[in-house]
């Protein structure tokens, strides 16, 4: 069954409910989440996963989910694997590629094809392991669920190619406009999130004018 993705306030971490498809993802058209970041038990192992992993159903090509700079490598562990870094020193790993379209010291774009998903590694199926590290750390991951918009959660969605900008640019793009604030955001998602008992279809539709606006 396809779910329709419901998208993120990145300021506070909270899911917007009613305005779908617009995130991040690193496949374009539907794919599925079969593995979610936190702990799990992997062949009778307990662990914490510090990613989720995605397979692409309609495109097996892996798309970069930020600007940055280029690192390829290959290990037992990750396969074959690309890292992004972007601008601020976080970095993206995508792992288990079966093949690479860049290389060391490229600079991508959002958007960008990077690779072919794979098996390769500690693998047991073809698939992407998608991670966000933080700067200037081996392996303290950060939540890339916050940071794409995809639910943590096992399921099939769908990626609308065509959104340029993500629902945090969205948001940044209202504050500078002067529509909303931070503090007036941490109310707004209070009415979407139904803590609230006020009417919040006014505010859905401002940001999905300003989605669509951006996107154009």
């Amino acid at each position: 069954m396809l779910t329709k993705v419901k998208c993120k306030i990145n300021l506070t971490g909270k899911f917007i409910k009613g305005v779908k498809n617009i995130m991040i993802c690193c496949f374009k058209g539907r794919f599925r989440l079969t593995s979610p970041r936190g702990d799990r038990v992997l062949n009778g192992v307990k662990g914490y996963h510090h990613g989720i992993d995605l397979v692409g159903l309609d495109d097996t090509t892996v798309y970069s989910i930020a600007d940055g700079k280029v690192r390829t490598g290959s290990d037992n562990s990750a396969g074959n694997y690309v890292c992004v870094t972007i601008a601020d020193g976080r970095r993206v790993y995508y792992f288990h590629l079966k093949s690479f379209k860049v290389k060391t010291g490229d600079t991508v774009k959002k958007g960008q094809a990077i690779g072919i998903m794979g098996n390769t590694g500690h693998s047991f199926g073809a698939h992407t392991h998608l991670e966000l590290r933080v700067k200037g750390t081996a392996y303290k991951s950060l939540d890339i669920s916050e940071f794409t918009g995809i639910p943590n959660k096992v399921g099939v969605y769908e990626y609308v190619e065509g959104n340029k900008y993500s629902y945090d640019d969205t948001v940044d793009a209202m504050i500078q406009d002067g529509v909303t604030d931070v503090k007036n955001m941490q109310n707004w998602e209070k009415m979407l999130d139904g803590r609230e008992k006020l009417e919040a279809k006014y505010v859905r539709e401002i940001f999905k004018r300003y989605h669509e606006k951006l996107n154009k």
